[in-house]
């Protein structure tokens, strides 16, 4: 993306949130307040998770591990975060999470998010991106319109062990 197209899409980003965002790579030292934000909207409906402040640390340290977390920052403060990777043969990219403070949501810094993951695998030569959402949330009818198609070929599945 060339700086007058960033340029552009940071003055549309500012007019929708009233603020302007930045997007920054997460250090370690980012890596508690994701999981706040993680534990939090992941606590409400329709996930109702039951994440501790320890156990949604531990989690977004393993997938620190392993992928890419970006920030969504306005005024110095985290306020939604993606975590992303892509395969080792550089032709797939995922969607691990996309999570953003109640605050945020509606107001294009999640389409910004997504955007920008979206140009930065498009530049390393990926054709195809993918993301797992939950049938009942609003960010299934968001993704749509970022032009995420549902596939029909797999289906998450669980089972609790006793």
């Amino acid at each position: 993306m060339t700086l007058k197209i960033l340029k552009k899409k940071m003055k549309m980003l500012t007019a929708s949130c009233g603020e302007k965002m930045k997007i920054r790579k997460a250090t370690k030292k980012d890596l508690k307040e994701v999981a706040k934000i993680f534990r939090e909207e992941t606590s409400k409906k329709p996930y109702s998770t039951k994440w501790t402040e320890q156990s949604s640390y531990k989690a977004i340290c393993e997938l620190f591990k392993k992928a890419e977390i970006n920030l969504a920052v306005i005024d110095d403060k985290i306020v939604g975060f993606i975590i992303s990777r892509i395969t080792p043969e550089k032709k797939y990219a995922y969607i691990e999470e996309l999570w953003l403070k109640s605050k945020y949501q509606g107001k294009g810094t999640g389409k910004f998010l997504m955007k920008f993951v979206e140009d930065k695998y498009k530049k390393k030569g990926v054709k195809n991106i993918g993301i797992t959402a939950n049938q009942k949330a609003k960010a299934l009818y968001f993704y749509k319109k970022l032009g995420y198609k549902k596939e029909h070929s797999f289906f998450h599945m669980n089972k609790k062990l006793k």
